[in-house]
């Protein structure tokens, strides 16, 4: 009786180790359920902070790609400022002179005048090298022509624009200056009026109708204009005598009959423009 009592108290002790309880099964799945959820709170949290800090773009993340290649094209498009449609034309065309070179769209060109030709407002007697008048036209209709003009001046200040950007003092030194002489100015208000900007070999213009003002003194906020309306001075565009004077002073004229597409056109082909 002993001996049967002691092994029943053996397999009595072996089923207590070898037995797994069915439910610490389910106590590590739910353990790894709480990690994945928690770990995706946290993933969702530091996307909500990166996304409100402003280093998570959700626009550029969803937006379509065709979307985004249409924008990138407009965006290559705008870029291009010398791509004037002209008729639906947008052909371009390089111009190469003597004196410059420019970027044409198709129908338009550049005549160059050389050694006193092109002009009516040189001395017959004296012999001129250079640059003495230029046209750009339009299907052949000349759109802004260039006269070359020698032994002319302006005594005081005989008119003046006045620009949103205009020079309070500016304005003041033409006005004392113009009563020394006893002379009148005429003023010009612009401040509502619109007007187009561009650069010619580099130097500051504004074309408000078919008038041409440049900036007289660089480097500041201000826009301050020449005196005289009909005569430009431009870098890179020169003449000079016999005598070895050099001349930097033209008359131009732009049609008046040119179209507001033309006279766009007109602004990006000078400004297109460089010097060979």
């Amino acid at each position: 009786m002993e001996v049967e009592q002691n092994i029943d108290t053996t397999i009595q002790k072996d089923d207590g180790v070898n037995t797994k309880n069915p439910s610490d099964g389910n106590k590590d799945i739910w353990v790894i359920l709480l990690n994945v959820f928690l770990a995706l709170v946290t993933i969702l949290l530091l996307g909500y902070v990166a996304y409100r800090n402003g280093y998570i773009d959700l626009d550029n993340v969803f937006k379509p790609k065709e979307q985004t290649e249409e924008e990138s094209n407009e965006e290559n498009d705008a870029s291009n400022d010398l791509v004037i449609q002209e008729n639906g034309e947008t052909t371009l065309n390089t111009y190469e002179g003597e004196v410059l070179s420019a970027i044409l769209p198709s129908g338009w060109s550049i005549t160059e005048y050389m050694d006193g030709d092109g002009t009516d407002m040189l001395m017959d007697t004296v012999e001129y090298t250079g640059l003495t008048g230029l046209t750009v036209s339009y299907n052949n209709v000349p759109i802004l022509e260039l006269i070359a003009v020698s032994g002319i001046g302006f005594i005081g200040c005989p008119e003046l624009p006045i620009f949103t950007d205009s020079s309070e003092a500016y304005l003041q030194e033409q006005v004392e200056m113009n009563e020394e002489i006893q002379e009148n100015m005429v003023t010009y208000d612009y401040t509502n009026t619109p007007y187009s900007d561009f650069q010619w070999f580099g130097k500051d213009f504004r074309r408000v109708g078919t008038t041409l003002y440049f900036d007289t003194v660089a480097g500041n906020e201000y826009f301050e204009p020449q005196c005289e309306g009909g005569l430009v001075t431009v870098p890179g565009l020169r003449f000079e005598d016999s005598d070895g004077y050099e001349g930097v002073a033209y008359f131009y004229n732009i049609n008046e009959e040119a179209s507001a597409e033309q006279l766009e056109t007109l602004d990006n082909i000078l400004a297109s423009m460089m010097e060979i």
